[in-house]
């Protein structure tokens, strides 16, 4: 009593065990175990590092365990099944194979064979291990895919980032010609598109300056510091995204590679939860801003093509499509005659993303005010386009570009 006082008093059970083929009960005490024979002559061992120190009751002590029977002692035409691994103790992974548990007509197959004690205990046994693997078969995928869809929506993201970066003008050069314009105003020529002025910042250097020739000697040096002053907030801004969207790739690497070294269906984060994932849009219109702050609605397949053309836009809103091949319908909103050439462009490239010909280097788009489309026969999404121009752009990924509503 003196042993069991002092290794078991005050201790919290931390896991309950009954071992296969056993009768007896381990109950884990975070180090020390108790291990109960409910069997035979019952007996309760207190068992601290492998040793027995004491034991209650008449019987022999209950640890060590006794040697399971083997399978062959079963009697003839006992059902028999083979598994990797005792099924209580197997994991799901374990499972996950066609053939990891099946019948056997004898105990000669390699592997763990379970004797049943009827038919309708082998086939639960068989059909519960089948499901568990089957669901963790499943469950791994799911998460895969998505992890791997995520991370090649992520990767384009990430191009499309750095190409924004090496595209953007250089703002240091931009403030140079500004510079050049304020410390030599008199060889600015009124009216003139260009010219030539001394490097401020290098002796004897010339700087080919373009200029508006609407515009005075220092308002065309405001020109060149406001876009300088735009480039350094586009610069700072991009970086920031490219910085969050290789967090994603690398939080989608670990998930992924925790998804492939999972053993059981409790190791699987769930799809829809999967690290970086982009949540769940709304059903309805896509909808993004052009750069210029203009509201562009992209349909999402042929009933909500009909539905934003034929009920959302309005008449005097642009309508864009690819031409000659499947795609969204895109509206371009331009309440107050506002659209210009980069927002058509802009959504031009829209159009010709979210078709069937996404993969060609040029596009040719239908641009049409929305009062010259009507419905055609055929179903949904099918139109007659009347008075309408043709915009050739390249596709381009609105992610990182364009912002999203």
């Amino acid at each position: 009593m003196l042993h069991f006082r002092k290794h078991a008093s005050a201790r919290r059970l931390t896991d309950l065990v009954r071992p296969a083929g056993q009768a007896a009960l381990i109950l884990d005490l975070g180090g020390p175990r108790l291990v109960l024979r409910i069997a035979g002559v019952p007996a309760l061992s207190l068992v601290v590092e492998e040793k027995v120190l004491a034991t209650l009751g008449e019987g022999a002590p209950a640890w060590p365990l006794p040697a399971p029977r083997a399978a062959a002692a079963a009697a003839p035409g006992t059902p028999l099944l083979v598994s990797p691994g005792p099924l209580e103790t197997c994991r799901d992974r374990d499972l996950a194979p066609r053939d990891a548990v099946r019948f056997v007509a004898s105990s000669d197959a390699g592997g763990h064979v379970v004797a049943a004690r009827s038919w309708s205990e082998a086939g639960a046994l068989f059909l519960v291990a089948a499901r568990r693997g089957a669901r963790f078969e499943a469950a791994q995928r799911a998460v895969l895919h998505v992890t791997a869809r995520d991370l090649r929506r992520l990767r384009r993201l990430e191009a499309n980032l750095e190409q924004d970066l090496q595209g953007l003008a250089d703002a240091e050069a931009l403030r140079r010609q500004g510079e050049a314009i304020l410390a030599a105003p008199g060889l600015v020529t009124r009216g003139a598109s260009a010219a030539e002025l001394p490097d401020p910042r290098v002796e004897g250097a010339w700087l080919s300056v373009s200029l508006d020739p609407r515009l005075e000697a220092p308002d065309n040096a405001t020109r060149f510091y406001t876009k300088a002053r735009r480039v350094d907030r586009a610069r700072q801004q991009v970086a920031l995204r490219l910085a969050g969207t290789r967090s994603q790739i690398a939080g989608l690497l670990r998930a992924q590679a925790q998804a492939e070294a999972a053993q059981n269906v409790s190791d699987l984060a769930p799809a829809a939860a999967a690290p970086g994932r982009a949540s769940p849009q709304k059903a309805g219109a896509r909808h993004y801003l052009t750069s210029r702050g203009l509201s562009v609605l992209v349909g999402r397949g042929a009933r909500e093509n009909h539905q934003l053309t034929f009920v959302v836009a309005r008449p005097d809103d642009l309508w864009l499509h690819a031409r000659d091949t499947p795609g969204a319908h895109v509206i371009l909103r331009d309440p107050e005659g506002r659209a210009g050439a980069n927002d058509l462009r802009e959504a031009a490239e829209l159009a010709a993303f979210f078709s069937d010909a996404r993969t060609q280097g040029q596009v040719d788009v239908h641009v049409a005010r929305r009062k010259h489309v009507r419905p055609a026969r055929g179903g949904p999404g099918r139109v007659h386009v009347f008075h309408s121009d043709t915009l050739r752009v390249a596709p381009r990924d609105p992610e990182g570009r364009l912002r999203r509503r």
